[in-house]
């Protein structure tokens, strides 16, 4: 498999993590990156959400407009149709660190998603 193939499995599979809004990763956008995990051995697609600001009215009152907010779901993930589509090895969720870790392997080679459940905008502050 190419790294190219890779990454596009592991998107074909992150994709298939069902929550709560319909077509959620595409919906609202992820940031993903891509690498291998010399340490793991494993090849990584790590994603973290897209935080949306939320539009506010100004009532003009002459004072500057607030900061936008930055908002994200928690949605509940729905995790039986992966369990469906691969093999998993192994299933972590870290709360300290807010991320799931979903590890398999595929024609001999070991993929893995990290799923971060905060956005990394959200992080940052």
């Amino acid at each position: 498999m190419t790294e190219s193939s890779i990454n596009n499995r592991l998107s074909d599979v992150l994709n298939s993590i069902l929550c709560p809004v319909a077509g959620c990763w595409p919906l609202h956008g992820v940031h993903s990156e891509y690498y291998y995990d010399a340490d793991a051995e494993s090849h990584v697609l790590e994603v973290w959400p897209i935080g949306v600001e939320e539009p506010k009215v100004h009532g003009g009152n002459g004072h500057h407009e607030p900061e936008p907010d930055l908002l994200y779901e928690l949605a509940e993930f729905d995790f039986t149709d992966l369990a469906k589509e691969i093999s998993i090895e192994h299933f972590h969720f870290s709360q300290m660190r807010s991320i799931f870790e979903i590890g398999w392997q595929e024609d001999n080679v070991q993929m893995e998603l990290r799923v971060h459940i905060v956005p990394a905008e959200a992080d940052e502050d």
